[in-house]
Order: structure tokens, then sequence, then C-alpha cells
């Protein structure tokens, strides 16, 4: 399930949203989320795509748990899963490279009756 995030105001594309790799035995899945014009980011975009997302995943799809990972280095995106309810359940240490360094990917994810205790 992919979805556009855009503004309200002039309905330009800003990003995209995703759920895939759908276990529906599970009831889990993997979240993906993107905002490519960076002058859109921080601008609560991304808080609204996710809970607009979650909602659809645990209300309408009937979804149980919802996954995501994320390289160390993208702190915003970092605080948005932590704003938003995820939960931080480890990391693939030293996962990837890049410009010379190597960064951890972490691993979060949201429980249906952890959203439904905040929504």
């Amino acid at each position: 399930y992919s979805f556009a995030i855009r503004p309200v105001l002039d309905d330009r594309l800003i990003g995209l949203i995703e759920i895939e790799g759908i276990y529906w035995s599970q009831r889990t899945g993997w979240l993906g989320i993107a905002i490519g014009e960076e002058s859109m980011r921080g601008q609560g975009y991304g808080t609204e795509a996710m809970r607009l997302i979650l909602d659809f995943a645990f209300r309408e799809l009937n979804l149980h748990r919802i996954q995501l990972s994320v390289f160390a280095y993208n702190l915003p995106a970092i605080a948005l899963y932590d704003k938003v309810g995820f939960t931080r359940e480890g990391a693939h240490r030293a996962y990837l490279h890049r410009d010379g360094e190597r960064h951890d990917m972490i691993v979060f994810s949201i429980l249906r009756h952890e959203w439904e205790a905040q929504s």
C-alpha cells in the first residue's frame, strides 16, 4: 500500500509513505516513508502521514505490528518515530558503510495496542 504525501494547499508531491512486506498470517508489515523535498521536512507532514498510515494499518488492514528500520545518522527520522510511539528494538551494528564511516541500522516497531493507547 503506497500513498503520496502532498500539502493540502498546492497538492504537489513531496513524499511517499508505504506499508509493504505484509505477512498476513502474522498481521505484520514494514513501513517506509520519504519526504524528498528538503524544504518540506520538519513541517509536520511526516508526522501527519505517519499517524494516518498507522491508523490505516491497524484499523483498516487489521495489522498487529508495524516495523521499520532507519540508519542511526538520520536523527530527524528517529525523532519522528519516537514522537509517534515506535519502540526501538535493537540495531544491526555497523550495517552501512557511507562516506568512509560505518553506521548502525536501528529497528523500530509499534504494536496495535500501543497505537490505540495513544489515539
